[in-house]
C-alpha cells in the first residue's frame, strides 16, 4: 500500500492507474477491489479529487454504476475492526489508513457529521485531540500541527495547492499555513481569481461536451492562481467561454493574454471560444477538441497491456 498519502503522485497519474486497474479488472473498481490491484490507496484518489465517485468521474466512469452501499452495522463492524487492530479508538485519520472506507462516510452515516458521535454510536469512547509535540497544559500561541518545510513547499510550489486547500486537508485553517508558508521563506501567490457564476455560454458549452462524451472539470482551479471554464483532465486541455461584453474590454484582454501565457508555460493547451461562435455552433467548436484529442492520443504508442 502506498504510504506516502499519494502526495508525491500527479493526478494524470492516478487517473492512469485508476483506467489501468477497471480494464485489468474489467469494469469499474470498487475501492476495495483497487486497493487489492494497486500500489496507490484508494484512500489518496479519494482525498486528492475530494471523493471516490468525483476521482471516478474524473477518469470518465459512470460512478452510479459502482457505488457500494453500506448498511449501519457495517459500518460500526468496520469502526470497531480498525479500533480493535489499532488497540485504541482511531482518529478519523487513523481510520482512513486502515480502512476502505471513508472517515467522511463514518461521520456522515454515524455521527451526523461528527467523528466523536460517531466512535460513541459504535460503542466507542472518542479520543480527545492533542495536536502532536504539544504538551497538556498551557499552549497558547504554540501551533497546532507542524508541516516540513519541503513537504509544504511541494504541496503550494509543485502540486499547486492553495493555501486553503493544503489547510483543509491538515484540518487547519487556511491562515495557518500562509503563515507557515512565511515562516518557512516560501513566496505566498497573489490570488488572480474569483469563482464566478456560471454563463449562458458556459451552459451551451458544458452540455455539449457531455453530449459528446468529454470527460470534463467545470471551473477549476489550476496552481491556486486561475479559474479556468474547463479543464480536460489527462490531457492538460483548458476550454475558455469568452463573454463579448468582459473579454472585449482592454483591461481583460491583457488579463487572458498573461492567463494563457501562464497555463501553456505549465503544459497547458489553450482553446478560446468567443460567445458569438459558442451561440452559432457550439457544436464546432466542441468538435475542435474533440479532433484535438483525437490526434493526441493516436500520437501515443499503442497500448501493450
Amino acid at each position: 500500500m502506498d504510504k506516502s498519502g499519494g502526495r508525491r503522485y500527479p493526478r494524470d497519474f492516478l487517473l492512469v492507474e485508476l483506467r489501468r486497474v477497471a480494464k485489468e479488472l474489467g469494469k469499474i473498481p470498487t475501492m476495495a477491489e483497487f486497493r487489492q490491484h494497486s500500489k496507490v490507496s484508494p484512500v489518496t484518489l479519494e482525498k486528492r479529487f475530494k471523493g471516490w465517485n468525483i476521482a471516478l468521474e474524473s477518469a470518465g466512469f459512470d460512478p452510479s454504476k459502482s457505488r457500494l452501499t453500506y448498511s449501519d452495522i457495517e459500518l460500526i463492524e468496520e469502526l470497531r475492526r480498525v479500533a480493535t487492530l489499532l488497540g485504541e479508538t482511531p482518529y478519523s485519520t487513523q481510520f482512513e489508513e486502515k480502512s476502505h472506507v471513508s472517515a467522511a462516510t463514518i461521520e456522515k452515516r454515524l455521527g451526523h457529521g461528527s467523528w466523536k458521535v460517531a466512535c460513541q454510536a459504535a460503542g466507542l469512547v472518542p479520543r480527545k485531540y492533542r495536536p502532536v509535540g504539544l504538551q497538556p497544559g498551557w499552549n497558547k500561541g504554540k501551533r497546532k500541527i507542524q508541516i516540513p518545510p519541503d513537504e509544504l513547499r511541494y504541496l503550494y510550489e509543485t502540486e499547486g495547492l492553495s493555501a486553503e486547500s493544503i489547510g483543509v486537508r491538515f484540518r487547519v485553517k487556511g491562515s495557518t499555513v500562509g503563515r507557515m508558508l512565511r515562516d518557512a521563506g516560501i513566496p505566498v501567490r497573489r490570488l488572480t481569481y474569483s469563482m464566478p457564476k456560471e454563463t449562458t455560454i458556459e451552459t451551451l458549452m458544458y452540455a455539449e461536451l457531455e453530449r459528446r462524451g468529454v470527460t470534463f472539470v467545470r471551473q477549476q482551479v489550476i496552481d491556486g492562481l486561475w479559474v479556468v471554464d474547463a479543464l480536460v483532465p489527462g490531457v492538460k486541455f483548458v476550454i475558455e467561454c469568452d463573454g463579448e461584453y468582459w473579454h472585449g474590454r482592454p483591461e481583460m484582454k491583457t488579463h487572458d493574454i498573461k492567463k494563457d501565457a501562464y497555463l501553456r508555460s505549465r503544459g497547458y493547451t489553450v482553446f478560446r471560444f468567443p460567445e458569438s461562435a459558442i451561440k452559432s455552433d457550439v457544436k464546432q467548436c466542441v468538435q475542435k477538441v474533440v479532433n484535438a484529442l483525437v490526434a493526441h492520443y493516436s500520437l501515443k504508442s499503442p497500448d501493450k497491456a
